[in-house]
This record gives C-alpha cells, structure tokens and sequence, in this order.
C-alpha cells in the first residue's frame, strides 16, 4: 500500500513539475518571440507631469517599453518594429505636446501645456 502511495505522489509531482516547465516555456515564446528594437530619441519637455504624459502616449501596441529622461530629454524605447515605426512613435509624443527630433507639435497642443511644461522651442 505503501508503494501504491509513494508511485501516485512520485507521478502527481512529475506531472506538476511538467505542467510548470509548459507554462515556463509558453511565457518565454510570448515575451521573447519577435524581436524588439531599441532606440533614444530626443524629447523636449521640462518636468515630471512631461515624464507621464509622453510615457503615456507611447502606451500603444508595439511598444514594449518607455522611460523619458527629465535630465537628458531622451525617450528610451523598447518596440515591434514590425507593429509600429520610431516615425509613429515620434507622432504621438508630438501629438501630445511635446517636439522630437523630427516631428514638432502643433503650437496649439504645445500652448494648452500647464505652465510648468512649457519648455524652449527650437524654431
């Protein structure tokens, strides 16, 4: 009897250990699958409510990752380059205010900023 018990405990932990290797696996192709790009691109703001709103404007599918630099003005992205362009992702930081390296914002999006995100303008 005793051996009865030791073989179905033995067999439940391997099946277990086998299911937990199957979920392992499945989340490594999902995270890791396609290939991520990574890039820095130069974004004008001033404070930490311009931190939050150009990290949020990049919260979009294909981006896996975004940290804006108060101190460098750089946006450091992590993305799909098959789902989404450094163009597109430029587009929608100016969008909400803020100049890239290649897309400047429109004045009327760049004068409703509060006052504190009002940073110098490149002409």
């Amino acid at each position: 009897m005793k051996t009865i018990k030791l073989f179905f405990t033995v067999a439940i932990l391997l099946a277990a250990a086998s299911f937990a290797n199957a979920q392992d696996a499945k989340y490594h192709l999902r995270d890791f699958g396609p290939t991520l790009t990574m890039a820095s691109i130069k974004v004008y703001g001033a404070c930490g409510s311009c931190k939050l709103r150009i990290q949020n404007a990049v919260r979009v599918e294909g981006v896996k990752t975004a940290h804006w630099d108060e101190n460098t003005e750089l946006l450091t992205v992590r993305y799909h380059d098959k789902i989404i362009s450094l163009d597109k992702i430029q587009a929608l930081v100016a969008a909400v205010g803020h100049d890239t390296e290649k897309v400047r914002a429109s004045d009327a999006v760049y004068n409703a900023l509060p006052d504190c995100c009002h940073y110098s303008r490149k002409s």
